[in-house]
């Protein structure tokens, strides 16, 4: 950037920017800066940059906002940009890192200690021990796999890159190999699955679909009790033509009426001795509405604390396989 033309470019830059000689004196300064401190911009000339902005540090308190101060330099001058932090998304990331190394770093301690244990100490361990210890490892590799492929769908969900291949798919059938799955993990759960007649298939993803039931069965399991109950039904839905139902209840300690509305956001778990108990990044109810969404679904939920056991339902509306929205979906494929 030259002397030239650096007045043009800062002034119509949307962010506070101004630009300094190497003796930390103002050479200029836009609007918007001159506006964030309410001064006459030609007022600001030949003063000390310090006077304005705070010398060891990269962000400056400003009323109710906090702006982060960013430093270019180039041969003739050194320019200063504030631009607002938003606390918000400042928070969301906080909470993203905080989350992702709490749940990476569980995982791989488990597995490094056991692996320690079983490296030093093999010649001395009986085969069920060695059993034992060799399924925690299996466990908690899964375990960092789910988290990975649950970021790797945030992260495709994010900047739309998610690629869906629609087809007609039987839910019964899907949800049948879902419960086979889970019944390993929760032996001591039942799984009950309930299918009414004369349901049409679904148009869907058939791999979403069975991410979507993991992530919403294997929850009702977790946040259950001991030898509790997971419920399954499916059906033609009753608010919504062309659309199936299928709906997973437990009989969990259920979730606040003011909580409902924060389950679908990215990092939240609800407090409760049973979500303690439990491992979580609180990104599956997240992934799941949105990939339900993207669909063409929508997902819903009731809950309810009063009474011990009470539960939660999760409904679950999709496309039925019928000519009519296959031929919807293949007009927005074209």
């Amino acid at each position: 950037m030259g002397k030239v033309n650096f007045k043009n470019i800062i002034e119509n830059l949307d962010e506070a920017v101004l630009a300094v000689d190497y003796d930390n004196k103002i050479v200029y300064a836009n609007k918007f800066f001159c506006a964030l401190f309410n001064t006459n911009c030609e007022m600001l000339s030949g003063k000390n940059i310090y006077e304005f902005l705070p010398e060891n540090s990269d962000t400056l308190q400003l009323k109710e906002y906090t702006y982060k101060i960013t430093k270019f330099d180039d041969e003739y001058y050194s320019y200063f940009y504030l631009s607002v932090v938003d606390s918000q998304m400042e928070k969301i990331y906080s909470d993203f890192i905080s989350t992702v190394s709490h749940e990476l770093r569980t995982p791989l301690t488990s597995i490094r200690g056991f692996a320690d244990t079983m490296l030093l100490s093999y010649d001395k361990l009986d085969k069920e021990r060695i059993q034992k210890f060799l399924s925690i490892i299996k466990e908690q590799a899964n375990r960092l796999i789910k988290l990975v492929e649950n970021l790797l769908s945030i992260s495709k969900i994010q900047v739309q890159q998610s690629n869906f291949v629609y087809k007609s798919v039987n839910a019964k059938s899907q949800i049948e190999q879902v419960i086979d799955i889970l019944k390993a993990q929760y032996p001591t759960h039942a799984f009950e699955l309930h299918c009414e007649k004369d349901v049409p298939n679904i148009l869907v993803d058939e791999n979403k679909f069975q991410q979507i039931m993991i992530n919403l069965m294997d929850n009702a399991a977790k946040y259950s009790y001991e030898r509790g109950s997971v419920k399954i039904s499916i059906s033609n839905s009753m608010t919504k033509e062309n659309f199936v139902s299928i709906k997973v209840e437990d009989h969990g300690v259920g979730i606040e009426p003011e909580n409902l509305s924060r389950i679908f956001e990215k990092f939240i778990r609800i407090e409760n001795h049973l979500t303690r108990k439990t491992q979580g990044s609180g990104l599956g109810l997240y992934i799941v509405k949105n990939l339900i969404e993207k669909m063409g679904g929508k997902i819903c939920v009731e809950s309810s604390t009063v009474l011990p056991n009470s539960g939660t339902i999760f409904e679950v509306l999709l496309p039925a396989a019928s000519y009519t929205n296959q031929s919807q979906k293949a007009l927005e494929d074209k």
